[in-house]
């Protein structure tokens, strides 16, 4: 009997197969479906089953069994644990736990949050005809942004054009933290509330869980659509509090992540310029890296000296990631 990955497990759960017992068939699985069908009906055919019932808890116990093995391409993780860290990020507090007390001490994100909420203030800021933030305010926030963003833009013409400014509005929409009524945007309640010093591990928290959650990081650039990319970001998280006291070159890490996800590149396509191999690691760079765990405050990035004005390479360090997440695996 053939298993299809979006059919109900069989296990009972309510789940779809390839969420459930079927996860780890997908997730580092070194055997061929094959030679994995092959052990399965030598089990069955031991076990001597007489009932369904018999069958599926004969199912559910080898699918467990293979689930629970460390897989050295995700680096000691099993494909149960890498299940819970694609599906459920948030919600898995066997697997990983977080410091709701801390916050980064230098965070991109959150410095233009509160950037963006003094500038919007009690009268609010009147939104241009295309529903942006008004350009003088948008420039008046760059010229007080610290140099230090990777991709800092030299002049602005509009608020898109300032991609961390414009991130960081509409992950506040998203949070219900700002608001655009008749026209002006506005701070809400519960924005103004976590404007407060005190309230900066709240605000940190409430704004990561949007931008990880429901933000569509392939909004800020032009890269395919690598879905695993964001749906994978606790387990870059894992990579870099794993490996992360030393600075290594951020391809590092894209290699990391392609050795657990291979499937990747067949989001990605080779062309006369670039390799898809090459396409995914700079996306990965970017969206990763840059554009989430630098931007956040997660870890440290300097560019190398490289021989080409035209390439920029990276080096990514977090010794303080460790003081929020903890993973127990």
């Amino acid at each position: 009997m053939k298993i299809y990955r979006n059919t109900p497990c069989s296990c009972g759960s309510g789940k779809k197969y390839k969420r459930c017992c079927g996860a780890g068939t997908q997730l580092g699985d070194e055997l061929s479906q094959d030679s994995w069908a092959e052990q399965l009906t030598q089990a069955i055919n031991s076990s001597q089953a007489t009932s369904l019932d018999e069958l599926n808890a004969i199912i559910q116990h080898m699918n467990t069994k293979h689930n629970a093995r460390p897989i050295n391409e995700f680096l000691g993780l099993s494909p149960s644990q890498m299940s819970e860290m694609l599906y459920q990020p948030l919600e898995s507090p066997g697997l990983v736990t977080f410091n709701d007390t801390w916050f980064p001490e230098k965070s991109s994100a959150i410095d233009l949050f509160n950037a963006l909420a003094t500038s919007i203030g009690t009268d609010g800021a009147k939104a241009t005809s295309k529903g942006n933030l008004p350009i003088q305010l948008c420039r008046d926030i760059l010229a007080n942004t610290p140099e230090d963003l990777l991709m800092r833009p030299p002049r602005i013409r509009t608020e898109v054009e300032f991609d961390e400014l414009n991130t960081i509005r509409l992950v506040s929409e998203m949070a219900g933290l700002i608001q655009k009524h008749k026209g002006y945007f506005r701070l809400t309640e519960a924005g103004q509330a976590l404007t407060a010093p005190e309230h900066r591990a709240r605000l940190f928290r409430v704004l990561f869980n949007v931008y990880v959650s429901s933000f569509n990081w392939g909004y800020r650039d032009g890269y395919p659509d690598i879905e695993i990319i964001q749906t994978g970001w606790l387990f870059s998280l894992y990579c870099l509090s794993s490996l992360g006291l030393a600075w290594r070159p951020s391809r590092f890490y894209a290699e990391k992540f392609l050795e657990a996800f291979p499937q990747a590149l067949e989001e990605t396509s080779n062309n006369k310029f670039f390799s898809a191999e090459d396409k995914f690691y700079h996306c990965y760079i970017s969206r990763t890296l840059s554009r989430f765990a630098h931007f956040w405050g997660l870890v440290d990035m300097r560019m190398l000296a490289t021989p080409d004005q035209f390439t920029f390479e990276y080096e990514v360090q977090a010794p303080q990631l460790t003081n929020w997440i903890q993973f127990h695996a």
